[in-house]
């Protein structure tokens, strides 16, 4: 064969490669096309359609008069989602923020190393100027984009922050638990309070808006044919509360003021106000505490986010003298005018130890009126040794103590009340003496109670035996204004006859009303206040100052309890704002509230 026909055979063999390759090629365009085509119609939307959530607004939270006092506001977050290089977009909006670039790079490499597809909201409540510089260079900030989220905000700043509790971003083993619920990371969650405690009814529920965005993620516009799924709003919460009283017992605790106050209905149990100080202010949390601010709240050593109206538990003092009371007249060891064996001369002998009276020069001989109303140490030491521990602690158990009330706000405590058995289990056999009988019988030693079971206790008193669950909720409301939840009225009758109760309630008259009571301090000339001091041994410092009472005495509408750490005799610092919280609660009654149970709207 010659030259030219060698050429031509290699020109046939490379025509025949051409059509095989074109073959093969249109053979994978028809796959492509025709067998794959709604595979990859699937992946060119999921790259193109991208959901953005719409959050919802959290229920809202109001006292018994629609007094909101906490709601939601628009807040904007900036927010990585790109999983691609992002180092660049992130240094560069950290420049036009700024913000330092290292930060916010290890924020984006601590959840990428735990979760590498979900969005980062590298900064959380961007001021408005802000917004516009992120928006203005989009173009250059691959990977990033401004989104809208709805932050906490509690308009009254410090005040009813035990109460309101606080929001904060959900944290990891948190979300690991509710993800399927629902949660997102990054996503605010109730973390003290009511925010807490009712998370479930005040979260809503997200919606969706369809978008389409170019290679970078960018949006582009919307997508009219994939219709936007509307956000449902949490449940609003409407309590118990008066803000106005509220306002006042919070005025009421001067800044250095170390202490909580509890009023509450006697009767329904529904709580009128709950102070706690020193307090805290909701909003340094909506949108990210600083660490700044997070070490100097829980380094403080007064312990400001510490509800102490309900974690705090404190020896009663002289509070729990009707306990013991009670105790003595329904086991019919004494009655109203009995007069004990010793007289009080400043103290008694007990064993090897003496045992003094608060007046050093004694009371004399006294019966259970005046014992209380003068608050004598001496007849209720021996009391206390009539009783005796195990007598003690079975009456302040069916009084209420001892327990938890079942209050509606997270982490309450239940208190302490000593047996025979906690004190042989913890100091041996024999260790139960008539001292500590005499000691528990005067509230000290190891009893320990919160203001809350004391208010609810004094209110069971004061309504003649009626005991009532604390509360703060009235009702629970949806945004278009079906009720899904009611109070629910929890009572139950003190196993005391009513002629001992109404014995016991004279006399905490006399305590505040008689020229010789302790609890002169409390006293009013608008209504009839009766009550009880205490001033409760404190091993690290000053006495803490107590005093609890009611009003109307004959038929009460306010219970309060008040306890101020490290301030001494209950008459000087805590009678004082108990006297004025009725008071100032007698006044507010003649406006009816928007929201009181039976009569709702």
């Amino acid at each position: 064969m010659g030259i030219g026909g060698d050429i031509k055979q290699r020109s046939l063999i490379a025509i025949f490669l051409c059509l095989v390759a074109i073959g093969a090629l249109l053979v994978r365009l028809g796959q492509l096309q025709i067998v794959e085509a709604g595979y990859y119609r699937e992946l060119s939307a999921r790259n193109r359609v991208k959901p953005i959530s719409i959050p919802f607004p959290r229920g809202r939270i109001m006292d018994r008069r629609g007094t909101v006092i906490a709601e939601s506001r628009p807040g904007y977050a900036l927010v990585l989602f790109s999983s691609d290089d992002w180092r660049e977009g992130v240094r560069k909006a950290a420049k036009l923020l700024g913000l330092d670039s290292l930060t916010m790079e290890a924020t984006v490499r601590q959840q990428r190393a735990l979760y590498p597809k979900s969005p980062v909201k590298l900064v959380r409540d961007l001021s408005p100027v802000q917004v516009a510089r992120i928006e203005e260079n989009l173009a250059e900030l691959p990977g990033l984009r401004i989104e809208y989220e709805a932050l906490r905000d509690a308009p009254y700043g410090s005040r009813g922050s035990h109460i309101i509790g606080y929001v904060s971003e959900i944290g990891r083993r948190e979300w690991e638990r509710l993800r399927e619920r629902g949660y997102s990371f990054g996503d605010g969650i109730g973390k003290a309070g009511l925010e807490r405690y009712y998370e479930e009814i005040l979260r809503g529920a997200d919606g969706y808006q369809f978008v389409e965005v170019d290679a970078h993620g960018r949006i582009i516009g919307g997508i009219p044919e994939m219709p936007e799924v509307a956000p449902v709003p949490g449940v609003d919460l409407c309590l118990t509360v008066d803000w106005r009283l509220q306002e006042y017992v919070e005025s009421l605790f001067d800044p250095d003021l170390t202490g909580a106050a509890v009023a509450l209905e006697p009767g329904t149990g529904r709580v009128l106000a709950l102070v706690s100080r020193p307090n805290f202010d909701p909003n340094q949390f909506s949108g990210g505490i600083s660490l700044r601010d997070w070490l100097r709240l829980s380094q403080d050593p007064k312990f400001p986010l510490w509800d102490r109206a309900i974690r705090s538990q404190y020896p009663p003092g002289s509070t729990f003298k009707v306990v013991t009371a009670l105790a003595a007249l329904a086991e019919s060891l004494i009655t109203p005018q009995s007069h004990m064996r010793q007289s009080c001369h400043g103290g008694i002998r007990i064993g090897n130890r003496f045992f003094g009276c608060w007046r050093k020069g004694g009371h004399g001989s006294l019966d259970l009126t005046q014992a209380l109303v003068q608050s004598c140490d001496v007849y209720f030491y021996q009391l206390g040794m009539m009783l005796g521990v195990e007598g003690i602690e079975r009456w302040a158990r069916k009084l209420g103590l001892a327990r938890a009330t079942g209050f509606d706000l997270p982490q309450e405590v239940e208190g302490l009340v000593p047996s025979p058995e906690w004190y042989e289990k913890r100091w041996g056999k024999g260790a139960v003496t008539g001292g500590i009988a005499a000691n528990l019988a005067i509230g000290q030693g190891e009893i320990l109670v919160t203001p809350l079971q004391m208010a609810a206790l004094y209110a069971a008193v004061g309504k003649r035996g009626l005991w009532a669950r604390p509360h703060l909720l009235l009702e629970a409301r949806r945004w278009d204004g079906n009720i899904v939840r009611q109070e629910e009225l929890d009572t139950f009758r003190l196993p005391i006859p009513e002629h001992h109760l109404e014995a016991v309630v004279q006399a905490l008259v006399g305590v505040v009303n008689d020229p010789g009571g302790t609890g002169g301090a409390a006293r009013s000339a608008e209504v009839v206040v009766a009550g009880k001091t205490g001033t409760a041994q404190n091993p690290h410092g000053r006495d803490h100052s107590w005093f609890v009472g009611f009003a109307p005495a004959q038929d009460p509408v306010i219970a309060v309890a008040a306890v101020v750490e490290n301030a001494g005799h209950g008459s000087a610092v805590a009678a004082p704002i108990v006297g004025k919280t009725i008071e100032a609660y007698m006044r507010l009654m003649d406006s009816p509230p928007a929201f009181s149970g039976e009569n709702r709207p």
